[in-house]
């Protein structure tokens, strides 16, 4: 900002004036966009008929916060990474802890893995399946790579799960969150694909978070 400012000719006055402000400056107030969290008593209640959802590569369960939050009942999470096994258990237990009492299973396998076991103990025609395939190799922001990453074979296994799911799952909706550069790559085709042969009616587009009031 301050290289900004001598570009423009600012004074010396000015950019001091600058500085200071930055530093006075107060902090917005925080959105706390998942208040009935904070203590486990306040969490939402879910009706016995609530939309049921099936969540492929669920991370930490933001996605579940957020359908707790509009009344849908996550019955099944998968998430694991096999290059990093101690982050996933203790993600998995972190799950558990904040979702079991919905009656939510977290799976510790890949979503490759459950395709190739046929998603067994998967509910079929669930109401809502949500997918978020890993995003490092497509990210602007991936700092290794800076928006240079090579769609790998991994990254092509996940679509083809993801894309079995659609076909052996037949969920009522599904959806599918990633990086804008993802709608360009060969994973999103073959899931495009798919829904398309299923003869779901498909809509995509690049979304700024910080319109919903989120970072």
């Amino acid at each position: 900002m301050i290289r900004t400012l001598q570009q423009l000719l600012a004074t010396r006055e000015d950019i001091i004036a600058f500085i200071k402000k930055a530093k006075t400056k107060k902090p917005l107030p925080k959105l706390d966009v998942c208040k009935n969290f904070d203590n486990t008593y306040k969490k939402p209640t879910l009706t016995d008929d609530a939309p049921i959802a099936v969540v492929l590569f669920a991370g930490g369960g933001g996605i579940e916060a957020g359908m707790i939050e509009a009344g849908i009942r996550p019955v099944i999470a998968v998430e694991f990474d096999p290059t990093k096994p101690d982050l996933s258990r203790a993600i998995a237990l972190n799950h558990h802890r904040n979702f079991h009492e919905y009656g939510c299973k977290i799976i510790q396998l890949t979503v490759q893995e459950v395709a190739r076991l046929g998603f067994l103990g998967f509910p079929r025609r669930p109401d809502y399946l949500h997918a978020s395939p890993v995003c490092a190799n497509f990210s602007q922001a991936h700092t290794a790579k800076a928006g240079r990453g090579v769609e790998t074979a991994d990254d092509l296994s996940a679509a083809i799960a993801v894309a079995e799911a659609i076909q052996q799952l037949q969920p009522r909706m599904f959806t599918l969150e990633n990086v804008p550069r993802y709608q360009n790559s060969q994973s999103f085709s073959i899931i495009l694909s798919a829904l398309e042969q299923e003869g779901y009616s498909v809509n995509y587009s690049v979304v700024n978070m910080a319109d919903f009031g989120l970072p």
